[in-house]
């Protein structure tokens, strides 16, 4: 009787060990950003998608400006890629809707804003870090 009460206590303290180490996790939770990337053109765009390999994360968007370049956005873990600093546009992030379209509100129409919702749930707010130049009407002679 005694050797099945000690059994029975050794099997419950081995379980109760087992279920603390499931619920200790040493993670560090990731944390995710997008970044912007301008090709000139649907070739570009599209080879950027094809390396992406379908991934749900990686979206190309035309930019409605004087030409025909397109944005590619790309969702990473942080830490994994840094910002060259050296495109043109850059791509910040919300979490919540009010908070992004304060700051989209706030930027001048020069530097082109955009919102978007993307598949995370996250608003993004693009625009050009450098105001368009904008050409003024030759007038008729």
């Amino acid at each position: 009787m005694r050797a099945l009460i000690a059994t029975l206590a050794c099997a419950a303290a081995l379980n109760a060990v087992s279920l603390d180490a499931q619920n200790a996790c040493p993670c560090i939770p990731v944390t995710h950003l997008w970044t912007v990337k301008t090709c000139a053109d649907w070739t570009c765009a599209s080879t950027e998608l094809a390396v992406a390999n379908g991934d749900p994360q990686v979206i190309a968007v035309p930019v409605a400006l004087t030409d025909t370049r397109w944005l590619v956005l790309r969702r990473m873990a942080s830490g994994a890629a840094t910002d060259s600093g050296d495109d043109s546009f850059r791509v910040e992030q919300f979490d919540h809707s009010s908070d992004a379209t304060a700051r989209f509100a706030v930027i001048d129409r020069d530097h082109q804003p955009m919102l978007f919702t993307v598949p995370d749930g996250r608003m993004l707010v693009i625009s050009l870090k450098e105001p368009e130049l904008r050409r003024r009407a030759m007038p008729h002679q």
